[in-house]
């Protein structure tokens, strides 16, 4: 995504970028959401099977490792991996040709499928897909209820991102009147101006300045709710998330700013212009 111009003017450049970025995270996060419901389709077909701890070839014994993950020394290693033509592979397959083949992968994340599984599951689960000799009951549930949270995520963070898009339309939908009225009135000649018109132009600023603190304050509220409703790591809030190749990582608090630094520049040619005429 290409990096957008800092702010200068308070132009719509800057919303228009943030806004084709939520574009972008609602797609991927949607494309991601229905990865995992296909993979957790294909687990859901993969039959469990028993665990084996004395590499023999009659029933299960029970035992083993957490998940399911053999005991050292029996005759199916952690460190081989799942044999061929186990369950293990299966959802290795499944894996790959869902979650791991949306159009997006490579670019943001780029992982193996051992570190993939760690990060989205946890490192014991992933331990027992990649190092164990079995595809069990055990580890069947503990996967498939992994995944329904990695889908009940996917689902809560395609919300945010709609909540979002509604929160910056409305922002650039009030700004829009005010950058309007600021660029007709910077163009005025105040000198030329009595001092009624020019008190009257001053109270019109006044006002407009506080509508932009308004836009400013139920965006922080916004922001205040969208961080409740999500977990996200602690060093990274929602807009850097979001906004992390646009200059403002704050695009619609960038733009409110830079509009209110035109109206400041405004009244301060009033209260001059008005100083000379006083």
């Amino acid at each position: 995504m290409a990096t957008t111009t800092e702010p200068t003017d308070g132009g719509p450049g800057v919303l228009d970028d943030a806004r084709e970025a939520l574009r972008v995270e609602r797609r991927r996060a949607g494309d991601e959401r229905e990865a995992f419901r296909a993979f957790r389709s294909r687990v859901a077909s993969v039959s469990a099977e028993p665990v084996r701890t004395d590499g023999g070839a009659g029933p299960a014994t029970g035992g083993g490792g957490p998940l399911g993950v053999a005991a050292p020394g029996s005759a199916a290693s952690p460190a081989s991996g799942p044999p061929a033509g186990s369950g293990l592979v299966a959802v290795r397959d499944a894996y790959q040709e869902t979650v791991m083949s949306v159009p997006h992968y490579e670019r943001e994340y780029d992982d193996t499928y051992e570190r993939s599984v760690a990060e989205e599951f946890s490192p014991e689960l992933a331990y027992a897909l990649t190092r164990g000799s079995r595809f069990h009951e055990e580890c069947k549930r503990s996967l498939l209820d992994a995944t329904e949270t990695a889908i009940e995520e996917r689902e809560r963070f395609v919300e945010t991102v709609r909540s979002e898009i509604e929160s910056v339309e409305r922002a650039a939908s009030r700004l829009a009147p005010i950058r309007s009225e600021v660029a007709s009135t910077e163009d005025e000649a105040f000198a030329e101006s009595g001092f009624g018109t020019l008190d009257a132009y001053r109270a019109r600023i006044e006002v407009l300045v506080d509508d932009c603190d308004r836009i400013a304050a139920r965006r922080q509220r916004e922001l205040a709710s969208h961080e409740r409703g999500l977990a996200l790591d602690d060093d990274v809030d929602l807009p850097t998330y979001l906004y992390q190749d646009l200059a403002p990582t704050y695009p619609v608090l960038a733009t409110v700013g830079a509009v209110g630094d035109r109206l400041s520049e405004v009244k301060r040619r009033i209260e001059r212009a008005m100083a000379g005429n006083a």
